[in-house]
């Protein structure tokens, strides 16, 4: 079985990428500002008007030099708004795209919202914060280089969001970024 590392310069090879890159961890996010009722939200799509605490990228799209793999995905969701507000401890549905194909599908990862049963990952008993969860892959997924990617979250209980509620995914894992190397 190839470890991250080794799936990653195979995907890479495979698509030409010949660059330097560094390696590094890799960390990218992105933060949707929902408005009443809204339970359908769609990351990594829309950047305009979005400071660098909603997201740390211009487009969906990885540079030429840069891949990724994913490990693990993490959902945070501000809800303040209504008198009984949402939760992550609902049953959500969350798919992650890469290209043209969903490499998550239909999954609801709300069991690692709370403390209630058994995480899906077994590494943690899950957050006690039903505004919070994250989930680690026992499979890599890696967003190529050049690839458009983005992932969809809709939620069960829309009708208690509410206006400027947000909700952040937050992707990690392990990555190559452009490295100048000895060329300047």
């Amino acid at each position: 079985m190839a470890n991250q590392v080794n799936k990653l310069a195979y995907v890479d090879s495979k698509l030409g990428v010949s660059l330097p890159g560094q390696q590094t961890t890799r960390v990218i996010y992105d933060s949707v500002n929902a408005v009443a009722g809204q339970g359908f939200f769609e990351f990594f799509t829309n950047f305009a008007g979005k400071t660098e605490f909603q997201t740390n990228l211009t487009t969906n799209k990885l540079d030429s030099a840069e891949s990724m793999v994913i490990k693990s995905i993490q959902l945070i969701g501000n809800f303040a708004g209504s008198p009984t507000p949402a939760s992550l401890a609902n049953h959500l549905n969350l798919n992650i795209t890469v290209g043209n194909q969903v490499v998550v599908k239909d999954f609801d990862p709300s069991f690692n919202a709370t403390n209630r049963g058994l995480s899906f990952d077994r590494l943690h008993s899950g957050f006690s914060i039903a505004s919070n969860l994250e989930l680690r892959l026992l499979t890599d997924i890696v967003i190529p280089p050049q690839v458009n990617f983005k992932a969809t979250l809709q939620l069960s209980d829309a009708v208690n969001i509410a206006l400027n509620d947000d909700v952040t995914i937050i992707l990690k894992g392990y990555g190559r970024i452009f490295s100048a190397g000895n060329s300047f």
